[in-house]
C-alpha cells in the first residue's frame, strides 16, 4: 500500500511539471502539506542526520583497531648482518588493547541514545514543516477571501453609487452623496491593491515549502473543516511525549552515558600483544638456531588524573546537568504555550459565533433596510456609507476569525505532537 501511495504521489508531482507550468494549480492544504513533507530539503536532512547517528552507533563501542609490528632486534651496527649473532632477528608482532571492563557497552549505548535524539528531532521537523505549511497556506486563503469580500462590497458599493446618481437627477439629493459614495468605492480599489501585495508574499512563502513556483499556484476556495483539538489538561499531559522533549530526554541519556564512560576511563586500559622473531644466524655446528616468539600483558598506568579524567568527568557532569535544566526549562515553556493557545482557541470560537451569528447578519440586515430608505429620502448618505463599512469590518472579522480558528488548531495539534506518532513520509 505504501509503494501504491507513493506511485501515485509521483505521478501527481509529475502533472504539476512543465507540462502544466501555464496551469494555475488549485493547492488544497492536505496536498500542499504532503508537497512540502516530498520535496522540502530540510526533511531530508534531518533524515540525513537520523542515518549518520545509525551508522555512527554501529561502530561505536568496537575493540580499536589492532596494532601490527615490525622491526629488527640486536643487529650489530658495525655490519649490520642478521647472520653474525645469535640474538639478532627480525620481528613481527601484533598488539590488541582493551578498554576498561564495560567502557565499550556504554559508548555504544551512548550513540544508540544519539540516534534516538535524531529520530525525536526528524519527527519535530516534519511537525513544523506541517504547522509551517498550515500558516502559509492559511496566510494566502485568508488574503484571496479577503480580496472576494472586497469585491462582494465593490458591488454594493456600485448600487449604492446608482441609487445616489439616479437620486441626484431626480433632485431629490445632492452632489456630494454622489461623490461620497465614488469616492469610497475608488477607496475599495487602493485596498485590493494592498492585498494583491500581500498576498504576492503569502504565496512565495508558500511556494518555497513546497517547492513550486507561485506564479501558478492558488488555494481551494473552501476552508478544511478544523481539526478536533486537545483540553489544555490533557496537552499537559501529552508535553513530556512532545519530540523536542523525547529528544533533550535522549541527550540527557546520552550525556549520563558519556559521564560513566569518563568515570570508566580512571581505570587502565589492558592490551595483549605477541611477536615472532625469525634469525638466521647459525650456530657452531653450522645448524640454523631457532626462531623466537615473545607474548605479554600491556597496561595503561592512569597517574595524573586531575587535568585528564578530573576534567573530563567535570565536563560531561556539567554537561548533564545543562541538558536537565535546559529539559525543564522547555518543558515549562511548552505548558504555558499550551495554555496560552488553548484559551485564545476559546475566544476565538466564542468571538466568531456571536459575529456569524449575531453581528453579521444584524449588519447585513442593516444596510438593506438603510439603503432602501435612501431611496425614499427617508435617511442620507452618511448612514448607508457608515452601515456599509461596518457590515465590510464584521465580514472580513468573520473571515479572520475562521482562519484563526484553523491556526490555532494548528498551533495545538503541533503542541500535541507526540513521538508515538508515526508517518507515512519516514523512512
Amino acid at each position: 500500500m505504501k509503494r501504491l501511495h507513493y506511485i501515485a504521489w509521483m505521478l501527481i508531482l509529475a502533472w504539476l511539471t512543465p507540462a502544466a507550468a501555464n496551469e494555475t494549480i488549485i493547492l488544497s492544504l492536505d496536498a500542499a502539506e504532503r508537497l512540502a513533507l516530498q520535496r522540502h530539503p530540510l526533511l531530508s536532512q534531518s533524515q540525513a542526520e537520523v542515518e549518520v547517528s545509525r551508522a555512527r552507533a554501529l561502530s561505536a563501542g568496537q575493540l580499536p583497531d589492532p596494532q601490527l609490528r615490525f622491526g629488527i632486534q640486536s643487529v650489530p651496527i658495525d655490519s649490520l648482518a642478521l647472520n653474525r649473532d645469535e640474538m639478532s632477528m627480525v620481528t613481527l608482532g601484533v598488539t590488541q588493547m582493551f578498554s576498561p571492563v564495560g567502557k565499550r557497552g556504554l559508548m555504544q549505548q551512548s550513540a544508540q541514545a544519539e540516534t534516538l535524539t535524531a529520530q525525536s528531532k526528524y519527527r519535530d521537523t516534519q511537525a513544523r514543516l506541517r504547522h509551517e505549511v498550515h500558516m502559509a497556506w492559511l496566510d494566502v486563503y485568508y488574503q484571496e477571501r479577503e480580496l472576494a469580500t472586497l469585491r462582494a462590497s465593490y458591488e454594493l458599493l456600485d448600487q449604492v453609487v446608482q441609487v445616489a446618481r439616479a437620486q441626484y437627477r431626480n433632485g431629490l439629493t445632492q452632489e456630494a452623496d454622489v461623490l461620497k459614495a465614488q469616492l469610497e468605492r475608488d477607496d475599495l480599489r487602493e485596498r485590493e491593491e494592498n492585498i494583491h501585495a500581500t498576498r504576492s508574499v503569502a504565496l512565495s512563502r508558500l511556494a518555497r515549502l513546497i517547492g513550486m513556483s507561485n506564479a501558478n499556484i492558488t488555494v481551494t476556495a473552501e476552508l478544511p473543516i478544523a481539526p478536533t483539538v486537545h483540553t489544555d489538561d490533557e496537552l499537559v499531559d501529552m508535553l513530556p511525549q512532545h519530540p523536542q522533549i523525547t529528544a533533550l530526554d535522549a541527550q540527557i541519556r546520552a550525556a549520563e552515558l558519556d559521564l560513566a564512560v569518563a568515570r570508566r576511563d580512571y581505570y587502565p586500559e589492558f592490551g595483549v600483544e605477541a611477536m615472532y622473531g625469525y634469525r638466521a644466524a647459525r650456530d657452531m655446528d653450522g645448524a640454523k638456531v631457532p626462531d623466537m616468539i615473545s607474548a605479554g600483558v600491556v597496561m595503561s598506568v592512569p597517574l595524573w588524573t586531575a587535568n585528564r579524567q578530573d576534567a573530563r568527568a567535570q565536563e560531561r557532569q556539567a554537561q548533564w546537568l545543562s541538558l536537565r535544566y535546559q529539559r525543564d526549562d522547555l518543558l515549562l515553556q511548552l505548558n504555558a504555550d499550551a495554555r496560552a493557545r488553548y484559551a485564545e482557541y476559546t475566544r476565538i470560537k466564542s468571538r466568531l459565533a456571536l459575529l456569524e451569528n449575531t453581528l453579521l447578519p444584524q449588519a447585513e440586515q442593516t444596510v438593506s433596510a438603510l439603503l432602501a430608505a435612501y431611496r425614499t429620502g427617508k435617511t442620507d448618505m452618511a448612514s448607508v456609507l457608515r452601515s456599509r463599512q461596518v457590515g465590510l469590518d464584521y465580514a472580513l472579522r468573520v473571515w479572520r476569525l475562521r482562519t484563526d480558528i484553523w491556526i490555532a488548531s494548528a498551533e495545538l495539534n503541533y503542541l500535541g505532537t507526540t513521538t508515538a506518532e508515526t508517518s507515512d513520509h519516514e523512512h
